[in-house]
């Protein structure tokens, strides 16, 4: 039997890298058998998570001394946002909406995103439209890399499916309405800029149906095969369970905004990509 699933950007890359991987962490619930992260790592994993609670805080209205920002890299990052704030230039009418999940049915599943910021609104021609921002602390990526990123794929995907939940007339917006900025700290004057189109949509969710499909039928033979690809296995800790210790170990690329899983209480440790 098919056991419904919310699909967040974690749970989609994670199937696709490593069937495996997918049944030992999200169905079997196993621990990591050994912490793959480093002091270093955790720390600039942490400085990451008080750097988009004070960007949270920010757009909530909240006042903001710099002087109670105890960490230094931190403190510098707030500096920088102040300077180069991407999201200043909207009509007045636009609502910013911090921190906001998002849920549309696939099939027999759920997707699900959490975004750092939305803002809605409507332009001169009385439009609705939505702008999302994401967050980046860590190395800046090319433009090419994050437009097939499943981040942008599943966010995308779900402001076009599930946008009228955001106005009281249940308007609903048109992918070409639709945009994804990220800004990265270390290139703040560089946001990268990802803009929708109908016929991007209609891949992209048609994609995203097969993966349900597939998901499905993995559930039907139970059968959850390792991957042929073991450069996935050395940013993995589950190499113990496998037998593919041989891969050896690699520093995951850090992602400090992951989002849990919302009906399955908590994670189990954090999770890069």
């Amino acid at each position: 039997m098919t056991e419904r699933q919310t699909l967040s950007q974690y749970k989609l890359a994670n199937f696709l890298a490593c069937q495996r991987r997918f049944q030992l962490r999200y169905l079997r619930r196993l621990p990591w058998p050994a912490s793959p992260l480093s002091e270093r790592t955790e720390q600039l994993l942490q400085q990451g998570q008080d750097f988009h609670q004070l960007l949270e805080r920010h757009f909530l209205g909240l006042t903001i001394d710099k002087a109670t920002i105890e960490n230094g890299r931190v403190r510098h990052w707030w500096q920088t946002f102040q300077t180069h704030n991407p999201a200043q230039h909207f009509p007045s009418n636009a609502r910013f909406l911090p921190e906001t999940g998002l849920t549309v049915p696939l099939r027999n599943h759920l997707l699900y995103g959490r975004f750092d910021l939305l803002v809605i609104g409507e332009d001169e021609a009385g439009r609705p439209f939505a702008h999302l921002f994401d967050w980046k602390t860590g190395r800046p990526i090319e433009a090419a890399e994050l437009n097939g990123r499943w981040q942008t794929r599943l966010y995308l995907a779900l402001l076009a499916e599930g946008s009228n939940a955001f106005w009281p007339q249940a308007k609903s917006i048109s992918p070409e309405q639709i945009r994804l900025t990220y800004w990265f700290v270390q290139e703040p004057d560089a946001p990268a800029t990802i803009g929708y189109s109908a016929a991007a949509h209609a891949a992209n969710w048609g994609e995203l149906q097969q993966f349900a499909t597939q998901l499905d039928e993995t559930f039907a033979l139970d059968a959850w095969p390792l991957t042929d690809d073991w450069n996935h296995c050395r940013e993995c800790a589950y190499q113990n369970y496998c037998g593919r210790q041989a891969a050896g170990t690699a520093t995951p690329e850090l992602d400090e905004a992951e989002e849990p899983d919302i009906l399955n209480e908590q994670l189990l440790t954090p999770e890069l990509p």
